[in-house]
């Protein structure tokens, strides 16, 4: 389930800065490694608060706040991303997913208000589920701990105590950093993220232009899914532990370098401080619709986990049939009278399809304001094509592709067109029968991805966009 993934990330921040700084007084080192599992894998009652930044080569990209609370078998997630946009402001998202004892939980995301998504999954009563293999790779880096300590340059930590509490203060630079270390996180991160991201980690290490940076809708995707090495730089952080050896904060600065696929290098700073509170009272409230002012989404999951799509009222079908295929047409895309119709509600959004008697079929989404926010033409195969770089593209073709968008954009998703950035050029494809595309996206907001067929004539093949909030 979703909500365990920014856990995910804290498990990643704080065991491996852990397992890569050893030069601790005797037993120190053990005792913090203890500490970080017993409260991920041990511990069911504890609130976790707090708040990260992240920058990617010094440009700071996302914020996250957290509220986390697991109460036995209940808990309460709730996390808001900060991103900054062009115009200096920050877009918010975020979700709040509240689960109870008997395996129902409950999400409600900023980006649909109003509404809530249910679902069931095995009840779970710490912050991470435990797995053979993770429990194999935990006591692995407990027994690493041991031959780390003797590889570290005195110095690096320090330790004081008062009123029973200790503060372990760690202060690494690249060169005291075992190689050792690097290699055990990295297969731990590999694992995380195979587990819980469900990124396939085990693909062979070969230059593949698939996987290109800023092809990616965001850079935390991109970070994520594409990373192929990372090796700490630097950490400069500090952790306390309670009269009870419990981990009760821990803040700082570290700085990593990620290898994409590609070979090349950049760096990750990330700037943290989390607070682990009320052990033992934490409580978490049983969800209420009428609390959070939410209703059922028209499409979410039900006890069995099946996804359940809702259709269309009798007006709001008509009228939606009416409009795409008034629509259609006008975009290059000919709806003949004998077109099969198919019209769903996913949450707030309209979604329908339509299938020609020759087999063309196309695919439209509708906003709940009536923006048009996806177009897809599902006839064309225009990604099986040979691309180009796009510097081959000459100037004239790239700005009249620019200029369909633009006000194809302003025409049926005004929202977009207030809030999207400057369009970027990333690619043409040519494909075996001579037609050309160019493939865009607006990669100041990545709220849009268009591709425009050039030749043999002009019009939108496939769009997705929402207005940046």
């Amino acid at each position: 389930m979703r909500h365990s993934k920014i856990l995910i990330l804290l498990a990643v921040l704080l065991l491996s800065v852990s397992l890569t700084a050893s030069a601790l007084t005797e037993g120190v080192l053990t005792e913090l490694w203890n500490s970080g599992c017993n409260l991920l894998f041990h511990t069911d009652n504890v609130t976790v608060t707090g708040e990260a930044s992240f920058a990617l080569d010094g440009q700071h990209f996302k914020t996250a706040k957290l509220n986390y609370v697991q109460d036995g078998c209940n808990s309460f997630y709730g996390l808001t991303l900060l991103t900054p946009k062009a115009d200096g402001t920050e877009r918010e998202t975020g979700w709040t997913i509240i689960a109870d004892e008997k395996g129902n939980y409950y999400v409600m995301e900023r980006y649909y208000p109003g509404t809530y998504k249910s679902g069931f999954d095995t009840p779970n009563d710490t912050l991470l589920r435990r797995s053979v293999r993770l429990d194999a790779l935990t006591e692995l880096g407990g027994m690493l701990m041991g031959p780390l300590e003797s590889m570290m340059p005195e110095g690096t930590v320090t330790v004081s105590e008062a009123d029973g509490a200790k503060k372990v203060h760690i202060l690494l630079a690249e060169d005291q950093i075992p190689g050792m270390a690097v290699s055990a996180l990295n297969l731990a991160a590999g694992y995380l993220s195979d587990r819980w991201f469900a990124f396939g980690r085990e693909r062979t290490v070969v230059e593949d232009e698939c996987f290109v940076f800023d092809n990616y809708v965001t850079v935390s995707q991109a970070l994520t899914d594409g990373t192929v090495h990372w090796a700490l730089k630097e950490a400069d952080v500090e952790f306390t532990l309670d009269a009870q050896g419990r981990l009760a904060a821990a803040q700082g600065n570290v700085r990593a370098a990620s290898t994409f696929w590609d070979g090349v290098i950049r760096e990750v700073t990330v700037r943290f401080d989390l607070a682990f509170t009320d052990y033992g009272s934490s409580h978490v409230k049983p969800f209420d619709a009428d609390e959070y002012g939410v209703e059922p989404a028209r499409m979410y999951w039900e006890d069995d986990g099946e996804e359940v799509s809702h259709p269309l009222e009798d007006d709001v079908w008509d009228a939606t049939m009416s409009r795409v295929s008034e629509l259609l047409p006008t975009l290059g895309y000919p709806v003949d009278e004998e077109a099969s119709f198919g019209g769903w509600y996913d949450v707030d959004h309209i979604c329908v399809d339509v299938t020609n008697p020759d087999g063309t079929q196309y695919y439209c989404e509708f906003a709940a304001d009536g923006s048009l926010v996806v177009l897809e033409n599902l006839t064309a195969e225009w990604y099986l094509g040979d691309e180009a770089d796009a510097d081959s593209v000459d100037a004239d073709t790239i700005a009249a592709g620019k200029e369909k968008i633009l006000s194809f954009v302003a025409e049926h998703n005004p929202p977009l067109a207030e809030s999207m950035g400057a369009l970027s050029l990333e690619s043409q494809i040519t494909t075996e029968d001579g037609s050309q595309y160019l493939v865009f996206d607006d990669m100041e907001q990545y709220t849009s991805f268009f591709v425009v067929r050039v030749a043999p004539s002009l019009r939108i093949e496939s769009f997705s966009g929402m207005a940046a909030e």
